[in-house]
């Protein structure tokens, strides 16, 4: 159950509120007027990860990246190419 606290008493106790908030896992519910505004929650396990895609796009550009290196391409012509390939892929995709 979270904790409820006024915005001036998090504002005054913050350093402790993160520390609770950190070691403890406790949750905080932060009031302004008696209206709740904002929620303080440990980030451990509420971040998503990235998706398979993101996964897999990011070792397709680790992959290019090293390639071109190795190929003696510059940044400019990377971003060129990928261009090109993004302007083939719309084309092909929707049309000229």
């Amino acid at each position: 159950m979270p904790t409820v606290i006024s915005a001036t008493e998090a504002k005054n106790r913050f350093g402790e509120v993160i520390r609770r908030v950190y070691r403890d896992g406790e949750t905080f519910i932060v009031e302004r007027d008696g209206l709740p505004v904002v929620m303080i929650v440990p980030v451990e396990g509420r971040l998503p990860g990235p998706t398979v895609g993101q996964r897999r796009f990011a070792r397709a550009v680790q992959a290019a990246a090293q390639e071109a290196a190795a190929s003696g391409l510059t940044e400019e012509d990377l971003e060129r190419t990928a261009d090109e390939i993004r302007e083939h892929l719309h084309r092909e995709r929707w049309g000229a």
